[in-house]
């Protein structure tokens, strides 16, 4: 294992600070680039479809690369595939350009990029890891090789899967935030100076803290309320999902995945928004922001980027590949022994992935995941 439990939980810590104080990310990608052996380190927001680069941060690389690097926005585009190509890679998943691209190393493509920037540095491969995507822009990370480092093995990819999902939260919340850094005695303020409606909650969803923005949305009772004291969603699967999210930033934040990103939130005029929770336990710099706070949560305005309530809920609620796939049929009302039958698996491995599902989402009958699906397939 390439990263012990501790050095991830010490890097996710650091990654969230960045969600923060984003002059912190050359600091983590140089860790990262360590960690794992790469290079060079690139974090980039691009407008799209054009390729345009608005942002790029990265270890690894001088800075008249760096700067260079920037007029092949287009070209950089191009080698990975193109735009449709990157629309279809699933967000958080890294890839191999040899292997999307191939041509680019037997020399049966030509690519302006790869001929003039990359080939010349004697770089050999990059993993790369699509972070947010919407109609105008696109984040990611890619990690780089040098030929004296060899090839990127299954470990690299294993430990850039488990650092995908921290990394797309920070860069999120980032972006939610609107401020370039946040100091520990003035995050309140910068809360309540933010755009972005921001709530800051303990353990049991007791709301601490609420700016202006997040306080209208309390007050209208709709989309977001108050329920015993307790933040609480018009979406009940929602709520149960924001709850579990956050007592996971109480408990352990490196165990929290893709638990708290992107949780819907339904208003009654058919409005869809999405919850981000970060963790405000671990890292150096959130700690003691605010008193006996777990977890800040960010108000999004755009809607869960989820294709069916089926990936949303595996998202939510960190289910498996085998538990979404049983997930999707259960929630159609199809039996186990119906199930199994679709899937072309035993009624005994439906039945343990169904005890998974219950024990990850908190039900206990099969009625209550119907219900769960249909009232999330309202958001979409």
């Amino acid at each position: 294992m390439l990263l012990s439990l501790e050095l991830l939980s010490d890097l996710i810590g650091q990654i969230y600070d960045c969600a923060l104080d984003p002059a912190l990310w050359p600091e983590v990608l140089a860790k990262i680039n360590s960690r794992l052996g790469f290079l060079q380190a690139t974090l980039t927001l691009q407008a799209m479809p054009g390729g345009v680069v608005l942002l790029s941060v990265a270890s690894g690389i001088s800075d008249d690369l760096l700067e260079s690097s920037r007029q092949y926005g287009p070209a950089v585009i191009a080698g990975w595939g193109g735009p449709a190509r990157i629309a279809a890679t699933p967000m958080e998943e890294p890839v191999l350009l040899s292997e999307v691209n191939p041509g680019l190393y037997d020399g049966s493509c030509d690519n302006a990029f790869h001929r003039e920037w990359y080939r010349p540095q004697g770089l050999i491969d990059t993993a790369a890891v699509v972070l947010t995507r919407d109609g105008h822009s696109l984040a990611s990370i890619s990690l780089t090789r040098h030929e004296s480092q060899g090839p990127i093995g299954l470990g690299e990819m294993d430990a850039i899967r488990l650092l995908a999902p921290h990394l797309r939260r920070a860069v999120t919340i980032s972006r939610l935030l609107d401020v370039r850094a946040v100091a520990a005695a003035t995050f309140e303020s910068v809360i309540d100076l933010a755009a972005t409606p921001i709530l800051v909650t303990d353990g049991q969803l007791n709301v601490l803290h609420a700016n202006g923005a997040a306080q209208a949305l309390l007050d209208a009772r709709d989309a977001l309320m108050l329920a015993g004291g307790r933040l609480a969603t018009a979406l009940p699967a929602a709520t149960q999902a924001l709850a579990m999210a956050v007592t996971q930033a109480a408990r352990d934040e490196a165990g929290i995945g893709r638990r708290g990103l992107g949780i819907p939130l339904l208003a009654s005029d058919g409005t869809a928004r999405a919850l981000h929770v970060l963790p405000l336990r671990g890292g150096a710099l959130r700690p003691g922001l605010v008193n006996q706070a777990v977890a800040a949560i960010f108000v999004s305005n755009a809607a869960p980027y989820t294709a069916d309530a089926g990936g949303l809920v595996a998202q939510l609620f960190g289910l498996s590949g085998g538990e979404a796939r049983v997930f999707d049929l259960i929630a159609q009302g199809l039996t186990p022994a119906e199930t199994a039958g679709r899937l072309g698996i035993g009624v005994s491995t439906v039945r343990t992935h169904l005890l998974h599902i219950f024990d990850k989402t908190g039900v206990r009958r099969q009625a209550d995941l119907v219900r769960m699906a249909a009232g999330l397939a309202l958001s979409h």
